[in-house]
């Protein structure tokens, strides 16, 4: 399987050198040839006013990305006794290169076939010879931290003041721009279920993004269970000040030969923004308030849930130090957490993608109630292309739960190559706008509401 890997990567590093000696790619439309062999258009075809033809070329050239994730969380739950979750430090990295073809049209459509695979390593997980047999297990040496491979082809095009995108294949989740929070997924899933198996649509306006997305992650088999999530999210200003968003997704968890059942898991939460930051100087200064609106069925009872409540994030930054809070009252978002499924295993994270504390509160008769998590962070400006962000972050449930620090760096090399190409995806961005921290926001990969 390695050496297949490898020679399919030495292959896509190759043909781009041989494309750009050998290929001058023109135009398909109704053409002339030259004595040397060039295809050019005729002069009854041309769009320009002169008689002489013009060629349309098709630039083919060689392309590249490194994207490098380092994390740290530790977790202390014992205030909880650990009813959501167990006390633990997950450390690691995970560092994706990426090779392939990028191709621009004179139109300005543009396309990227990238091909690559995920280095990763979980910090301390070596062979241990007092452990069970997958502690045990030599594969755990640094010699074998091959994962998942990406196999994605990107289309962009800019139609008027829209800039739409599509992403097809096995793509890392940091395509996608939205801002998720751990209500739609775990900190936790967020790095170690990394790709995304299906398709990526993508619409950029001067003043909103939306995007739709498909992941299928599970093919039906003799205990793999069939499921896939369909998630989305928007946003758009109404007002300098006052934008109107969007989260959600809706997941498929269908059963397996051996584990018949369904659950529908759906989830959405609109919201409006209120942005004070440009009329105060901060660099953050907002308030989102919106319900979360839920459906659960369990189709072996035929069972609807349909679980509510009321979700208010206040966010305040300034010199790269920053607090923020998001208070929740109402149902639980996860009423299966703790059911049995056909086989007799709880659903609990098989099902659900999203941290356990949406839970709210781990005895269903105390609903509704409230949730809060509050952060601190620290978040230095270095650039888009590095990112560092060093947090703590305290869970209130039935009294305090317990708390999280965490630390990340991000580096992403497609985002320093093209941070032109970014920004020209908000063209109504003015350029003394595109330092501010709302306007620069939009241009990287969000890291929650």
């Amino acid at each position: 399987m390695r050496g297949l890997v490898l020679t399919l990567v030495a292959l896509v590093a190759v043909l781009p050198l041989w494309a750009q000696d050998s290929l001058a790619v023109e135009g398909k439309i109704p053409e002339q040839v030259r004595n040397d062999g060039e295809v050019v258009r005729s002069d009854s075809l041309s769009s320009r006013p002169s008689g002489r033809a013009t060629r349309e070329r098709i630039s083919v050239l060689f392309d590249y990305n490194a994207h490098f994730d380092w994390f740290f969380v530790n977790n202390e739950y014992s205030a909880s006794q650990q009813a959501y979750g167990p006390s633990r430090t997950m450390t690691g990295l995970r560092l994706t290169p990426l090779v392939g073809l990028r191709i621009e049209q004179p139109n300005g459509m543009k396309h990227r076939l990238l091909a690559g695979i995920d280095i990763e390593k979980d910090f301390g997980a070596n062979p241990y010879v007092y452990g069970t047999e997958d502690e045990q297990d030599r594969k755990q040496q640094n010699w074998n931290l091959f994962r998942e491979i990406k196999i994605y082809y990107t289309f962009e095009a800019q139609f008027k003041k829209t800039n739409f995108s599509v992403v097809a294949g096995i793509f890392p989740r940091y395509e996608t721009r939205g801002k998720y929070t751990t209500a739609i997924l775990s900190d936790p899933v967020r790095f170690y279920d990394n790709n995304i198996e299906g398709l990526l649509l993508r619409f950029a306006r001067p003043k909103s993004y939306y995007e739709v997305g498909l992941d299928w992650n599970g093919k039906y088999g003799e205990w793999r269970h069939e499921q896939f999530n369909i998630f989305s999210y928007g946003d758009v200003y109404i007002l300098p000040w006052l934008h109107f968003g969007w989260q959600g997704m809706f997941h498929h968890y269908a059963g397996a030969k051996q584990q018949p059942g369904v659950v529908d898991d759906h989830i959405l939460n609109p919201y409006f923004t209120f942005d004070f930051a440009p009329m105060s100087g901060l660099q953050a200064l907002n308030l989102a308030v919106g319900p979360f609106v839920g459906y659960q069925r369990d189709r072996r009872w035929d069972e609807v849930k349909v679980p509510w409540g009321v979700d208010a994030v206040t966010e305040i930054r300034h010199w790269n130090v920053g607090i923020r809070n998001e208070f929740y009252y109402g149902m639980s978002q996860m009423p299966y957490y703790a059911v049995e499924d056909s086989m007799g295993n709880l659903y609990g994270d098989r099902l659900y993608m999203r941290g356990a504390y949406w839970q709210v509160r781990t005895d269903p008769g105390k609903l509704p109630a409230y949730y809060d998590r509050l952060e601190a962070y620290w978040q230095p400006r270095i650039s888009d292309w590095l990112r560092v962000r060093i947090a703590a972050v305290l869970h209130f449930n039935e009294g305090f739960s317990g708390w999280q620090q965490i630390a990340t760096l991000v580096f992403d090399l497609d985002t320093l190559m093209k941070q032109r190409h970014e920004i020209q995806m908000f063209p109504g961005l003015r350029r003394r706008d595109r330092d501010r921290p709302r306007a620069r926001a939009r241009l990287q990969q969000p890291e929650g509401r």
